[in-house]
C-alpha cells in the first residue's frame, strides 16, 4: 500500500487532520442528537472523557496508517470521514456531517474523493454501511457508484436495534 495523502481537496471541501482550534466544531458534530441517530456517537460521561476522545480523534487524523480525515468547508470543521474496518485490500469507511450541511452534496463529495484516494493507495474494495432508517446515506453511496451487497447486520445502538445496509465499490 502507498502512503495516504495528508490533504485531499475537492471543489468545495478539504479533508485533512483535525487541529486543536477545531475542538468546539468537533463537539458540535459529535454531541448533536440528529447526527447520533445515524452515526454511532460516543457518550461522554465527563469533560475528561470528552478531552480524551478529542485527543484520540485528532491523533487518528494525523496517523498515516489510519484513513481518518476531518471534513472542512471554508476552513471550518463540518464532519468526519474515517476507516471503520480494514481487512487486507478491503476497507470499510464511515462518515458524518453536521446537520447544517446535510442535503448539499458534501457527503457525496467527501466520499468520492476518499474512494479515489483509497484506490490510489492500493485498496481494491471500499465498503460503507448505513442504518436502514437513514436512506439518504444510501443515496450518497449510490451517487459514488457503490452497489448494494449481500451483507447486512443488525447493530444495537442507543438501546435500539438498527439494521444496516452495506454497499461496496471495487477498483477495476
Amino acid at each position: 500500500m502507498l502512503k495516504r495523502k495528508e490533504i485531499l481537496t475537492t471543489k468545495n471541501l478539504i479533508l485533512k487532520s483535525i487541529e486543536d482550534s477545531d475542538r468546539n466544531d468537533v463537539f458540535s458534530v459529535f454531541e448533536n442528537t440528529l447526527v447520533g441517530k445515524t452515526y454511532m456517537l460516543p457518550v461522554f460521561v465527563d469533560d475528561a472523557a470528552r478531552e480524551k476522545f478529542f485527543i484520540r480523534l485528532k491523533e487518528n487524523t494525523q496517523k498515516s496508517e489510519r484513513f481518518c480525515y476531518g471534513i472542512y468547508l471554508n476552513k471550518s470543521f463540518i464532519g468526519l470521514l474515517n476507516d471503520v474496518n480494514v481487512e487486507n485490500d478491503e476497507i470499510e469507511v464511515g462518515y458524518c456531517l453536521h446537520p447544517n450541511y446535510w442535503n448539499k452534496g458534501y457527503a457525496t463529495e467527501a466520499l468520492e474523493i476518499a474512494i479515489k484516494e483509497l484506490f490510489r493507495i492500493g485498496y481494491k474494495t471500499v465498503v460503507a454501511a448505513h442504518f436502514i432508517e437513514n436512506p439518504a446515506s444510501g443515496r450518497v453511496m449510490q451517487k459514488c457508484s457503490m452497489k448494494k451487497i449481500e451483507k447486512t447486520e443488525v447493530i444495537e445502538y442507543q438501546g435500539s436495534k438498527h439494521p444496516c445496509i452495506y454497499y461496496a465499490i471495487t477498483n477495476k
